[in-house]
């Protein structure tokens, strides 16, 4: 069983959801630490013909808590905003109607942490695109917790059943696939297609072309 186990992340790029697709089960990570300044909370869309850096507003942004435990701040206004400049700088674009009501859904659900909101947007629009992954979250499972970077990872990998473990390309410089044959686990690591947010390639792509690049266009290394 392929298997991928990644922090959650707000509506990433592409490469993401090749993870997602790419795998029978996909595990969001969401009891290691929050990466201030990383792309957990954050990404980029066009807006007015340039690229715009958007970032959901954390209270008490902390590189000691846990994604699970960190909470978006919705005392602010900035989520409201950020909302209406989708709708504005995408208004025109082939897939608006579409599009906008997932991205919408995701917005309103009032998700209390930064964890919540972010599953909810990799798994709204993996419906959206046609995935059929399963998905579990870390926190939720009675998985056997290391210190260790990659024991943490074998645990997971063998309460699931899972050898054959993928990783997005980043990680050729956190592990090395030796250390994890030696457990039985074949190591790969996946080449997708960068972009700015799903947001924005689905606005301006009819899903079943974004679903072809997804399950087509990478490679495993």
């Amino acid at each position: 069983m392929r298997t991928a186990i990644m922090q959650p992340y707000f509506c990433p790029y592409l490469g993401y959801f090749q993870l997602v697709a790419a795998v029978d089960l996909f595990i969001f990570y969401d009891d290691v630490t929050f990466i201030r300044g990383g792309w957990i909370n954050r990404n980029k869309i066009m807006s007015n013909g340039k690229e715009f850096l958007f970032t959901i507003p954390i209270a008490d942004a902390s590189s000691y808590r846990l994604i699970k435990d960190t909470e978006v701040n919705r005392k602010v206004k900035d989520i409201g905003k950020l909302l209406n400049n989708i709708k504005m700088s995408y208004a025109r674009a082939a897939c608006f109607k579409d599009v906008f009501p997932v991205v919408e859904d995701i917005f309103l659900r009032n998700q209390r942490t930064i964890s919540e909101m972010a599953i909810d947007s990799v798994t709204a629009f993996s419906r959206y695109l046609g995935i059929d992954t399963q998905f579990k979250v870390s926190s939720e499972q009675g998985y056997s917790r290391s210190d260790d970077r990659v024991q943490n990872l074998l645990n997971i990998l063998k309460t699931e059943g899972s050898n054959h473990y993928i990783n997005p390309i980043g990680g050729m410089e956190l592990y090395a696939k030796d250390d994890f044959a030696a457990h039985g686990v074949q190591l790969d690591f996946i080449k997708g297609k960068g972009s700015l947010s799903i947001i924005d390639v689905c606005m301006n792509t009819p899903a079943p072309q974004v679903l072809e690049i997804i399950k087509n266009e990478y490679s495993l290394i």
